[in-house]
């Protein structure tokens, strides 16, 4: 069978899906693997030749993708997204907020310029994205908001004082959704990795630490998060066997924090 062509079961035949940050890495992964579960895909990110080519690579294969190029920084941006993204399939089931900017400094090191740049991305986008998609999830009564936030959000470090606090915003967001929304039938849950091995984002981290001396003795797992184990928790939030899961997060980070 095809690589993007639905496979039976299917979890998710018939749904349209809305994926931010999917021209690489974990929101790439995300964005084949729901086609591979029968959405309707609409992928949006900056860098449209890779989008592209992603959503052409999803066709090929059976899938239904489109990709949106857009730069959710702007303002009206994610407005502009939500309606083009449910115009372009007939509506919009699930909404992954996955788009995310990454910053390594000391807070006494940090820039007004460098602060904006990770907390408009991480917090103020899905926080005006989600409040566009509402329109469209409520008229379904079975939608699903995929928040990936991160496990700096429950163990922090050095150097990430923007990054955490901003993923630990939007959990928290997380958990208000549930209760603002739940109870009209849409489920908002996070999801949150500790260092995903094979992310784009995880590149400099590896390049600067010694893991397997220095991190891998102290997770139970013996290994990191892989893009696999977040799209498989991906899959679960978006489809049937998550329908009773409000306002939680699943914590990939092999133990760690146990």
């Amino acid at each position: 069978m095809n690589d993007e062509a639905t496979a039976a079961p299917a979890q998710l035949a018939g749904k349209v899906a809305l994926v931010t940050g999917a021209t690489s890495g974990i929101g790439e992964a995300i964005a084949r693997a729901y086609a591979r579960e029968g959405a309707s895909v609409v992928l949006t990110g900056r860098r449209a030749e890779l989008g592209e080519s992603v959503a052409d690579e999803i066709r090929a294969n059976g899938g239904k993708a489109a990709f949106l190029a857009a730069d959710l920084t702007a303002p009206g941006a994610p407005e502009a997204v939500v309606e083009a993204a449910a115009g372009a399939f007939g509506g919009l089931d699930v909404l992954v907020n996955n788009a995310a900017a990454f910053g390594s400094a000391l807070t006494h090191e940090v820039t007004e310029a460098d602060f904006d740049r990770i907390t408009v991305l991480n917090y103020r986008v899905p926080y005006f994205l989600t409040k566009a998609a509402l329109s469209h999830l409520l008229a379904n009564r079975t939608s699903k908001i995929v928040n990936v936030g991160t496990m700096g959000a429950v163990k922090s470090w050095p150097g990430a004082s923007v990054y955490n606090s901003s993923k630990a915003a939007l959990e928290n967001l997380t958990r208000t959704w549930a209760h603002e929304y739940g109870p009209q039938g849409v489920n908002v849950n996070a999801i949150s990795p500790g260092l995903v091995a094979d992310a784009p984002m995880a590149a400099t981290t590896l390049a600067q630490v010694d893991v397997e001396t220095y991190l891998i003795p102290t997770i139970p797992a013996r290994r990191l998060c892989t893009v696999q184990d977040v799209v498989a928790a991906a899959i679960f939030l978006a489809g049937p066997g998550s329908d009773y899961l409000h306002g939680t997060r699943i914590l990939l980070d092999g133990g760690l924090t146990a």
